[in-house]
């Protein structure tokens, strides 16, 4: 059970990484610069990752279970205004399936819909001529997720609540290249109902440095780098898996179809992981304005 347990941040940590902002935690390039008041978007995910090799205190673990997860992200927004500043009010609710499998027995396999999200973004700097952006977003997921406790490392629910502190900075040059730094800053409720036991984790910090340049007026590239540490968690106080040392690069191409529409494919590889499993897969992102 020690081995099925570690592959537990997999569903939202390595999945949501495709969806977006905060647990939704990694943005694609140009995440973080407004629409303008007033707008609504609508953005959907389509997501496939896999591992490729399951670590120990960053020691690769022969024969150790395979995680593969599979799913569909809803993430409707609307920007406004307040005192001046621009907000985004977002919604972020995940479909998934996980499956963790071991050799010698059956998969682990469940599918239904993951724990919701809810931020609230504000933008203390939103300076178009220069190009200068820097907001502040704090998230809430909710436990409202399909949850079982003897499947709890592949159910959709974590069964716990969490905050995400998010702190952005982007920076304009020339016509179109843009480089972004993001801060994140992750806390954990407690699991009460894991296996049996009470699952604590520490909070995470994730740092995060994007650059995005046009390649044609309507389609640009992009990239990002994520370095995340901390998590580190104990079951009924004994530690069952130690912090994380993670290592991940990102590769998106965007195109804007017209005004209202757009498209994104993104790839994404985890280059190091010091615990649990190393994922890599793509992602397919449309977003509709209006």
């Amino acid at each position: 059970m020690t081995l099925m347990r570690k592959a537990q941040g997999v569903v939202l940590a390595a999945a949501l990484a495709a969806a977006g902002t905060a647990q939704a935690g990694d943005p694609s390039a140009r995440d973080w610069i407004p629409a303008p008041p007033g707008t609504n978007v609508f953005a959907a995910y389509l997501f496939g990752l896999n591992s490729h090799g399951f670590y120990d205190h960053g020691s690769r673990l022969d024969g150790g279970p395979s995680v593969d997860v599979q799913g569909m992200v809803l993430r409707p927004m609307h920007f406004g205004e307040i005192m001046g500043k621009t907000v985004q009010y977002e919604l972020i609710v995940p479909a998934l399936r996980t499956t963790i499998g071991m050799s010698g027995v059956p998969d682990d396999r469940v599918t239904g819909v993951g724990d919701a999200q809810f931020g609230t973004a504000v933008w203390f700097v939103n300076n178009e001529e220069t190009k200068t952006w820097f907001a502040w977003e704090p998230f809430i997921t909710f436990p409202t997720g399909e949850y079982h406790s003897n499947h709890a490392d592949a159910s959709p629910g974590k069964n716990r609540w969490t905050t995400v502190q998010d702190f952005a900075v982007v920076k304009g040059f020339g016509e179109s290249t843009f480089l972004e730094a993001v801060a994140e800053f992750e806390f954990f409720g407690d699991n009460n109902n894991y296996y049996g036991t009470t699952l604590k984790k520490d909070p995470a910090v994730r740092l995060m440095a994007l650059a995005s340049t046009n390649i044609t007026p309507d389609t640009y590239i992009g990239m990002r780098y994520r370095y995340e540490t901390g998590g580190r968690e104990k079951m009924d106080g004994i530690e069952s898996t130690g912090r994380a040392n993670n290592h991940q690069l990102a590769f998106e191409i965007t195109h804007q179809i017209n005004d209202a529409n757009q498209v994104q494919l993104q790839y994404i590889h985890d280059l190091k992981v010091e615990n649990g499993p190393r994922m890599r897969g793509v992602q397919l992102r449309y977003a509709y304005a209006f």
